[in-house]
C-alpha cells in the first residue's frame, strides 16, 4: 500500500463537486436561483446584495485564515489524504453519486 503522508491525490472537495450527482444538483440549483434572480426583480436586488456580503467576508475570512493555513499545510495535506480514501469507500458503497440528479 502507499504512504498516506507521501501520496498526493485530487483535493477531496474538487472530487466530490465532479461526482455527478452533485454537479448536476448543483447546475440545476444555480439554474433555479439564477432564473429566480431575473424573473423577480424584488429578490434580485435581495440576492445581490447578500452574494456582495457573501464576497467580503470570504475575501476577509481567506485573508485572516492564510496565515493559519500555511501553517498547518502538513496537517491539511494529511486529512485530504485520509478524506480521500474514505471519500473511494462511500463511491464504491454508493452508485447513486454517479448518476445525475435526474436519473436518481
Amino acid at each position: 500500500t502507499a504512504d498516506v503522508e507521501t501520496e498526493t491525490p485530487q483535493d477531496v472537495v474538487v472530487r466530490v463537486a465532479n461526482l455527478p450527482l452533485v454537479s448536476s444538483t448543483y447546475d440545476l440549483v444555480s439554474s433555479v436561483y439564477s432564473n429566480t434572480k431575473e424573473n423577480h426583480p424584488y429578490l434580485r436586488s435581495v440576492c445581490e446584495v447578500a452574494e456582495k456580503g457573501v464576497k467580503t467576508i470570504g475575501a476577509a475570512a481567506f485573508t485572516n485564515a492564510k496565515p493559519v493555513i500555511q501553517k498547518m499545510e502538513s496537517y491539511i495535506v494529511i486529512a485530504n489524504n485520509y478524506a480521500s480514501i474514505a471519500l473511494d469507500k462511500v463511491e464504491e458503497k454508493l452508485a447513486i453519486l454517479h448518476q445525475p440528479s435526474d436519473k436518481v
